[in-house]
């Protein structure tokens, strides 16, 4: 149940239980698309909903990305505010595209941001992410508690070595440590030696419905097997499409497609992978927002060969989606699913022959893709509905608004 009562004036002194002023700061938002920018609006959104006042801080997009579906969520669709700072510039780290907002005054700028709208917590998304994470630690205002949210797993590297002591400065003023699941734990722990929350994602369990519309182009009595990602190395698309190649060899034509929701710079490298005889059985949608649920809708069953992961949000799309996964054994999705149950999961993560036995033996066995999509739909909704998780966050913040924040 969403907490009512007057607004608290910022920090703990003049706290009581009612609405919490909260600034939710980073790198990713939309139009940008993946895993941090859906957990930050899913976060907004049930935070508001239960009556507390979210302002999410982010930064300005100079080049918004194309989306196929035209369909990135504007700002005055949310029912929170968003406030744009600097300029949000691509780089790249962790084996993926990543963003870093630049702004010469950025640290003064979001005082007044934090200082404007008397906020009593400063929520950060990847504390150690240079440059907007690390500064909204640091801007946080005297009596606010400081949160921050880990979302990555990382091996360890000699730039994090160099790093670490002047990292563990900004990581030692937080109040609240929260990781998306133990995975993370492992990759911190060398680093940053402190105790963590684990509240993993949640999922918008309404919108992310076996009731979805399929898309009638994917839904002509083939089956549609789904691969929804970035085009990055550790995603395992060159796996994917290597494995749907022998699929397509054992189905022979006409009966198999595999569909590809996603884009990136190495697009050319993948689609020059597929080989020609095959070509016509892959369908490439790009990049897709809000209608990922009607993807999911249109397929029989979900694949993902990632090697690393903290989490595995399109795992869980696909399991509020009541569509069975073939994923890889890998510990950010050993957290989510088990083997035979929500669906199949596969060792090695490179393995393109395994992953081709389980997606074969899913295909010949709809009474099983059925029974997993049922389970799927099942642990979602019970264990990772935004309003649980949102609950969990609540109660974190209160908890530590009653406690005398770091300095």
């Amino acid at each position: 149940m969403a907490l009512s009562g007057a607004k608290c004036q910022c920090g703990p002194a003049g706290y009581h239980p009612g609405a919490v002023r909260i600034a939710i700061v980073t790198d990713y938002y939309y139009p940008h698309l993946g895993g941090i920018t859906e957990h930050v609006h899913g976060q907004a959104t049930e935070l508001t909903r239960r009556g507390h006042d979210v302002t999410v801080v982010t930064g300005r997009v100079l080049r918004p990305p194309p989306v196929v579906d035209g369909d990135v969520r504007p700002e005055e669709d949310v029912p929170f505010e968003v406030v744009r700072v600097g300029a949000a510039l691509p780089a790249y780290g962790n084996a993926s595209q990543t963003y870093h907002v630049v702004d010469p005054l950025l640290r003064r700028k979001l005082r007044r941001i934090f200082e404007e709208r008397r906020v009593d917590v400063v929520h950060v998304h990847s504390p150690y992410s240079p440059i907007l994470p690390m500064l909204g630690v640091l801007a946080a205002p005297r009596g606010a508690v400081r949160v921050g949210t880990f979302h990555s797993v990382f091996p360890r590297s000699l730039g994090l070595d160099l790093t670490a002591p002047l990292v563990r400065r900004v990581i030692d003023r937080l109040d609240g440590r929260i990781v998306v699941s133990e995975a993370c734990i492992g990759s911190l722990a060398p680093y940053f030696p402190h105790a963590y929350t684990v509240i993993p994602n949640g999922i918008d369990d309404r919108h992310f419905s076996p009731d979805a519309d399929p898309l009638p182009e994917l839904r002509d009595g083939r089956l549609t097997i789904l691969f929804l990602g970035r085009f990055d190395p550790r995603n395992g698309l060159d796996t994917m499409i290597r494995a749907f190649a022998e699929v397509r060899r054992r189905t022979g034509p006409d009966a198999v497609r595999l569909a590809v929701v996603g884009d990136g710079p190495l697009r050319g490298r993948y689609e020059r992978m597929v080989p020609p005889e095959i070509a016509a059985d892959v369908h490439w949608a790009g990049r897709v927002n809000h209608n990922r649920p009607r993807y999911y809708a249109s397929a029989d069953i979900h694949c993902t060969p990632c090697q690393r992961a903290s989490f595995g949000m399109v795992l869980l799309e696909a399991m509020s989606c009541g569509r069975p996964v073939v994923a890889s054994r890998i510990s950010g999705f050993q957290l989510l699913m088990e083997h035979g149950r929500q669906g199949l999961m596969i060792s090695p993560a490179e393995s393109v022959e395994r992953f081709a036995e389980g997606l074969m033996y899913l295909i010949d066995r709809p009474e099983e893709r059925e029974r997993m999509g049922r389970e799927g739909r099942r642990t979602a909704v019970t264990e990772y509905a935004w309003s649980r998780i949102a609950e969990r966050l609540e109660a974190h913040y209160l908890d530590l608004l009653e406690r005398e924040p770091a300095r």
